[in-house]
């Protein structure tokens, strides 16, 4: 797992690394420089011309120490400072003066078409405001030059928070940074703009950045699943009740019933219209078949259960779902139509046996009474908002889907394709951590899991049919090649943020 920054627990972290712990700025400056300096060497030859572009804060002086060391080691290097230097950071001046001294001037009338590369450190993580003016001039310079473009910390213009573009913003191949890696290099469009991100370590300390992280992201996980014991029996793995699936909807049933067993469910006993019987019987015959005048007694059997998936939205809906509020007591997930019942019906949600919460971001906007364009802003603020407000574990599905719950750190997923916008992908994600959950796992560990695997067989499918045609029966067909392997946990601490609850 990498944990990942906003930009004001990096700040902190800055901070506490040069106050307390005694490491100087500028050490850290010149090992970012020394890093930056390095990735530019993977790609550029000795024979290439390289401009390197700094404003005037501390990432313009990361882009000056940078090039005065590709300069020490005979690289072809131009430079150039976008903005007031008299307003400049100290360091930066520092860098500037030391180049100078050195003999190195900085260019005033910049001819992008002379230089194969572009280095550019305009603004950092920090940026909370639109670019304009000579910086928005020089962005769209670099955008236009069809030049191979290396930014440092973030892509200039992107809000190290959430992603998004500020007026206008570098479209970069490679993102240098450091540290941790920051929101706004994991969330869109920000990351389209980073290209490349590489995460490189200067100085600040493992046990400095988790004292500050409120998020974290897998890397490339694979040993999650917990393992099985040789003496188990179809009792251990859990019996999951799922009411999905109207008339017109068995295929959600389906690919939520399958997608639950696949993930190893003892048992699946689906709840829906008469009418599907022998549709799933014949297509899941693994599976026990019910209607839903049998809730009261499924709900007794059952380790867990999902509501919504293809069951509409009606009064009906509404009744059942008050039922299993009132009379449930095990670990529940509410999905699609269940998540529209409660906003149309604007239900008051208490479940105290655990609750996860799986809206994509239109029913994310739903559920918070907010305009849709407002939820996009900040995907994560409004996970913690969906989360809080419904007392439960909230997964916002998006191209980087945010998982999390109160006192817990916030997981930003990175597996997954474009591919996976088809239909059935959704019900799909709803069995699989159904499946999880059913095994036993917290509400925390099973969507943050879930999510992460279906993103990997996802990729899988991808692999196999291509992002065109892939549909959700293939990344059914991949389950079976993510989940298995050895179990190593990846989840250390992830659950002490501000709670002292370790998950194991």
């Amino acid at each position: 797992m990498k944990y990942v920054l906003t930009n004001k627990e990096m700040q902190d972290i800055d901070r506490k690394t040069i106050d307390q712990i005694g490491i100087p700025g500028l050490v850290l400056m010149e090992r970012a420089s020394e890093a930056v300096a390095n990735v530019v060497k993977e790609y550029a030859k000795k024979e290439s011309r390289i401009l390197i572009i700094a404003g005037t804060g501390n990432n313009g002086g990361d882009a000056l120490a940078a090039a005065r060391i590709l300069l020490e080691q005979k690289y072809r290097i131009d430079f150039t400072i976008v903005g007031n230097v008299e307003k400049a950071s100290k360091d930066l001046k520092l860098q500037l003066s030391i180049l100078e001294n050195l003999g190195f001037y900085p260019v005033d009338d910049v001819k992008y078409e002379k230089y194969d590369f572009l280095v550019e450190g305009i603004f950092g993580v920090g940026l909370s405001r639109e670019v304009g003016g000579i910086f928005k001039e020089v962005i769209q310079q670099i955008n236009q030059s069809g030049k191979k473009v290396i930014s440092i910390d973030i892509p200039s213009g992107i809000s190290g928070d959430s992603g998004k573009v500020l007026g206008c913003a570098v479209n970069a191949d490679v993102t240098v940074t450091f540290g941790g890696l920051k929101r706004g290099h994991l969330l869109y469009p920000g990351k389209d703009y980073c290209g490349i991100t590489k995460l490189v370590s200067i100085g600040f300390h493992d046990q400095t950045i988790q004292e500050y992280a409120s998020a974290f992201t897998f890397a490339d996980e694979r040993n999650i699943m917990p393992p099985r014991a040789n003496d188990s029996n179809k009792g251990t793995y859990g019996k999951i009740l799922m009411i999905t699936g109207n008339e017109t909807m068995s295929g959600a049933a389906a690919f939520a019933g399958e997608a639950a067993l696949r993930m190893g469910a003892g048992l699946v006993k689906i709840l829906s219209d008469e009418s599907n019987r022998g549709i799933l019987q014949t297509r899941l015959p693994e599976c026990l078949f019910g209607t839903r005048n049998q809730l009261k007694e499924s709900l007794e059997w059952c380790d867990c259960i999902l509501f919504g998936p293809g069951i509409g939205v009606s009064e009906q809906t509404r009744d059942m779902l008050q039922y299993i509020m009132e009379h449930g007591k095990k670990p529940l997930i509410i999905d699609a139509d269940g998540l529209n019942t409660i906003s149309r019906y604007q239900m008051d949600v208490q479940y105290e046996y655990g609750l996860i919460l799986t809206p994509h971001l239109m029913e994310g906007a739903r559920l918070l009474s907010k305009p849709l364009e407002e939820i996009k802003k900040d995907i994560c603020q409004a996970a913690e908002d969906i989360a809080r407000k419904y007392h439960g574990t909230a997964v916002l599905k998006d191209a980087a889907t945010v998982v999390t719950e109160k006192s817990h750190l916030l997981y930003i997923n990175q597996s997954g394709n474009h591919g996976m916008a088809t239909g059935g992908s959704g019900d799909v994600l709803a069995g699989m951590i159904a499946g999880l959950l059913g095994s036993g796992m917290s509400s925390y560990e099973a969507a943050i899991k879930g999510v992460y695997l279906h993103g990997l067989a996802g990729n899988a499918a991808r692999d196999e049919k291509g992002p065109y045609s892939m549909i959700a029966s293939d990344i059914l067909k991949h389950i079976k090649d993510v989940t298995g392997g050895e179990y190593e946990s990846v989840l250390p601490g992830a659950c002490s943020y501000r709670s002292g609850c370790n998950l194991q």
